[in-house]
């Protein structure tokens, strides 16, 4: 797996995590990945998937309220631009696609079209148990049978809570919880 870029790129997710992303990823056709803040995990997907694999990258850049003193004198679209110009190659290609709108917004979407055909769908958006609890309930149907939700941060009281009460008891390597949809 090639992860020196996304290790070249600001953000939070440790070698082994992304080493697990980029080869879940690299036998791919359609992955979503709900919060992509400035695209070090992206860029281990992307990186690493081949063909025509599309990744859509959900999320409205804006932060949760641990961000808030981060962005405060900082141009709204300031991670936007960031994620937009470490990803750049990506999006050229049609590899990524940025899906500027927040979670559920972006989920109803889809389920609105009729689209249930992802392979994999990675939830890192906020982390407080009543959005994680939405996300996964947006999303899951949305995964194709046999196709795999999964997340970060799995460790994280409110995140546990969502997540068990919602799949049982999901797979997890460290910190990254994982469940194949049912097919």
């Amino acid at each position: 797996m090639n992860i020196k870029n996304a290790l070249a790129t600001e953000g939070w997710m440790k070698t082994s995590e992304l080493e697990w992303l980029a080869e879940k990823a690299s036998n791919l056709r359609y992955v979503v990945e709900v919060g992509s803040w400035m695209g070090r995990s992206t860029t281990a997907m992307a990186d690493n998937m081949e063909g025509l694999g599309v990744i859509l990258a959900v999320d409205t850049w804006r932060g949760s309220e641990e961000h808030e003193t981060l962005l405060k004198d900082k141009d709204p679209n300031y991670v936007y631009d960031l994620f937009c110009r470490n990803l750049k190659a990506h999006i050229d290609s049609g590899r990524v696609c940025p899906v500027h709108l927040p979670s559920l917004e972006a989920a109803r979407i889809f389920q609105a079209i009729g689209y249930a055909g992802f392979d994999m769908i990675f939830i890192d958006a906020a982390h407080d148990y009543e959005n994680v609890k939405a996300d996964i309930q947006a999303w899951k149907p949305l995964v194709k049978p046999g196709g795999l939700l999964c997340g970060h941060d799995w460790g994280h009281p409110p995140i546990v809570q969502a997540v068990r009460e919602l799949l049982g008891n999901p797979k997890s390597s460290s910190t990254i919880w994982y469940a194949r949809m049912g097919g």
